[in-house]
């Protein structure tokens, strides 16, 4: 599979993008929201990933001490932009929706939503959902088959934000995929919840890879087994652990956190050269 990776990335992005060709909203009317959506997500996410590099680079709380690999921050924004290529090609087909006139799931009144019950209930069970899709879509990416897919993203074994969202094609449509949920009245999202869940998962994920540590942070997330700088920090650093993306319950649940990696039976003591003492 690492022979065609790049194949079949740049073939999933071709039919990603080429799909609009076959919009029921216009063709052209769905290439202008892919572009509207591309310098929306590029722009925004590129300039807060500079911002939070510039300021976590000068901080004295580095992960991994002074800094000894290369920021590849060049690589960075090239893989940052082709992520959001990804989402953007998936956000299309909401915004051409929105364009045509049409219905979609996203509401701005409790009531369309279903009420206040249902969702705060809704959100959460959705949170802890795409959690455990994100879970285990990093451990499948992970294993032999699927590596060549997430391989690049390693390269940034040192990371900085900018390689936040550094992700390849097929990893980028299996972590983005639920944007196109937005398109169906049937999957209503309240407005005000839904931009901020993205907002907080942008913002956790520019953390979660400056390769620097808040000691206010990192005493709180943990209580609520959010992700942190220092917990996703050891999973650039030794790939086998803490595969966690948004939380960290999974790792919790099924030992794949490097704490549990390690064996906690005390060695036995090394037997006597001199052998058993005479009776």
């Amino acid at each position: 599979m690492k022979r065609w990776g790049p194949a079949i990335d740049a073939t999933v992005l071709v039919m990603l993008l080429g799909a609009g060709l076959a919009s029921p909203y216009g063709v052209a009317r769905w290439y202008g929201a892919l572009a509207a959506a591309f310098v929306g997500i590029a722009g925004s996410i590129l300039a807060l990933e500079s911002m939070a590099t510039w300021i976590s680079e000068r901080s004295s709380a580095r992960l991994q001490g002074p800094r000894t690999r290369p920021r590849l921050a060049w690589r960075g924004a090239r893989d940052t932009a082709l992520a959001s290529l990804v989402a953007a090609s998936l956000l299309a087909w909401p915004l051409a929706r929105m364009g045509a006139g049409e219905p979609t799931g996203l509401v701005w009144t409790l009531e369309e939503a279903g009420g206040l019950g249902p969702t705060i209930g809704g959100n959460l069970l959705a949170v802890l959902v795409l959690d455990a899709w994100l879970y285990w879509k990093h451990r499948l990416l992970h294993t032999g088959a699927f590596f060549a897919f997430h391989r690049a993203h390693h390269a940034y074994r040192d990371p900085t934000s900018l390689s936040s969202f550094a992700v390849g094609p097929v990893e980028s449509l299996l972590t983005f995929w639920p944007i196109v949920l937005v398109a169906f009245p049937w999957a209503p999202h309240y407005a005000p919840v839904y931009f901020t869940l993205v907002g907080v998962f942008v913002v956790l994920n520019l953390y979660l890879h400056s390769g620097v540590s808040s000691r206010l942070v990192e005493a709180t997330l943990p209580r609520l087994y959010v992700n942190t700088s220092a917990f996703h920090n050891r999973h650039h650093a030794n790939a086998d652990v803490n595969f966690g993306e948004a939380l960290t319950l999974w790792d919790h649940l099924l030992g794949t956190r490097e704490g549990d990696r390690r064996d906690p039976r005390p060695k036995p003591a090394p037997a006597s050269s001199a052998g058993p003492s005479a009776a």
